[in-house]
């Protein structure tokens, strides 16, 4: 299927999703004619005249990937969805800019010159409901505050975008593709004894992005820094000693995110270090593996600590069985976060805790509140999967002057610590016909 037949569909989806969540508002006693979707407004720092970096509100760009903010898109049942673009004329900063999609031959398209003619040339919208992050631009179209993102179309929408279309999948993938050379820099970088900020230079000269194109702060640790799951500090010394190296990066494309984590270290170091990143490698693509229609997120989670347990027990940090050492909870500190969450327009996208399209929510379990997901796996769902294992001290802490101190080695955590963490993460398409690896033939592991 060509480009422009692809998002065509892609449109006639997200069409029908609009359409399916405007009668579910209307069923819930919420009843609106259509929705305007706004890209945003873009806004300063704090007593400054700096622009915070801009995002387009996702469910507008998942009409239109066009980029800079004021832009209006009136979706409307039985209508072609119809896209005001504010490309103003300016000397001071330059235009959005003009992209190579098929958008602007499957929708409606005006250019207008600034975000007052959007608004007028969309006119008064009392009957619509609004989606975006400025309600007085809503106010300006004549749409009431309740109509304001109102939640009984809000979690319909959401839960739709849980379903990826074959034209999102593709951008995924593409996102993969671009980030791919990314990895490839750091690696080389790594195994040439290169910082931090070095590494961090090199994935975005690879990929040509700017760091606000990335789609989150890249993660690009050494030893200790790897046990902090959300690192950024990039120090420009050269590591000491710098044996593993944690990379957590994604890129953008179309506005689709991918998001990849790989853990290598050097030759020579600590042998039952090196057994858990086999384990934790062996276990992600077990798990992706197992990402089909009807399976259980919280089971596969639930199975990731069981087998984190085998591996703690296997090099012998753990002195118990794993069946005790899950009833003991002694897993948690070891593997504190989530298995993964949904991606697409967001790294962490919408709907992952819904339990269906009203809105009602599935917690998750008390004993694993960090979870993003927690509905089942269904087709056309995009999933990372990235277990992990660390040795964080703070979290052990409680461990080694608690009543279960006697089932951990200690002396053996004393010297996997300096090492500091493990995690792998892949990108995987659910299909009727099983999961697809979107990332790994494109981003190689450890090995």
């Amino acid at each position: 299927m060509d480009e422009q037949a692809l998002f065509r569909a892609h449109v006639a989806t997200a069409r029908a999703d609009v359409e399916a969540a405007l009668e579910a508002s209307r069923a819930a006693g919420r009843a609106f004619d259509g929705v305007v979707f706004h890209a945003g407004t873009d806004h300063l720092f704090h007593d400054d005249d700096q622009h915070v970096p801009f995002r387009p509100v996702f469910h507008f760009a998942r009409f239109a990937p066009q980029p800079g903010p004021h832009h209006l898109l009136v979706v409307e049942p039985g209508k072609t969805p119809r896209l005001v673009r504010v490309v103003p004329r300016d000397f001071w900063y330059e235009p959005p800019a003009t992209i190579d999609h098929p958008f602007m031959d499957v929708l409606d398209v005006e250019d207008v010159g600034s975000a007052d003619e959007a608004q007028k040339a969309v006119g008064a919208r009392s009957t619509f409901a609004y989606v975006g992050n400025d309600a007085s631009v809503a106010a300006a179209l004549g749409i009431a505050e309740t109509a304001v993102q109102p939640d009984e179309l809000m979690h319909a929408l959401d839960w739709r975008r849980g379903f990826k279309t074959d034209y999102e999948v593709a951008c995924v993938r593409r996102a993969a593709e671009r980030s791919a050379p990314g990895f490839a820099a750091v690696r080389a970088g790594f195994e040439a004894g290169a910082s931090e900020r070095e590494l961090h230079a090199a994935y975005l000269a690879a990929t040509e992005m700017l760091e606000n194109d990335c789609p989150y702060g890249t993660i690009i640790g050494y030893d200790t820094h790897a046990a902090v799951l959300h690192y950024q500090s990039k120090v420009i010394a050269k590591p000491a000693p710098g044996r593993v190296l944690l990379i957590d990066a994604g890129a953008v494309f179309q506005g689709y995110a991918s998001d990849v984590t790989r853990t290598w270290m050097r030759p020579g170091g600590h042998a039952a270090f090196g057994e858990l990143i086999d384990g934790i490698d062996a276990l992600e693509l077990e798990l992706l593996e197992r990402c089909t229609p009807g399976q259980s997120y919280i089971e596969l989670h639930r199975a990731a600590h069981r087998r984190v347990a085998e591996l703690l027990g296997g090099i012998g940090v753990l002195k118990v069985s794993a069946d005790e050492a899950l009833e003991k909870k002694l897993t948690l500190p070891f593997f504190p976060h989530g298995l993964g969450h949904h991606l697409g327009l967001q790294v962490h996208d919408v709907g992952g805790r819904q339990a269906g399209p009203d809105g009602s929510i599935h917690e998750p379990p008390p004993d694993f509140p960090s979870l993003r997901t927690t509905r089942p796996v269904e087709a056309g769902h995009v999933l990372t999967i990235e277990p992990g294992l660390y040795f964080i001290p703070m979290l052990l802490e409680p461990v080694r002057n608690g009543d279960d101190s006697g089932a951990v080695d200690w002396a053996l955590v004393d010297e996997l610590t300096p090492y500091g963490g493990i995690r792998i993460e892949d990108d995987v398409h659910v299909t009727a016909d099983g999961p697809v690896n979107l990332t790994r033939s494109l981003i190689p592991g450890h090995r």
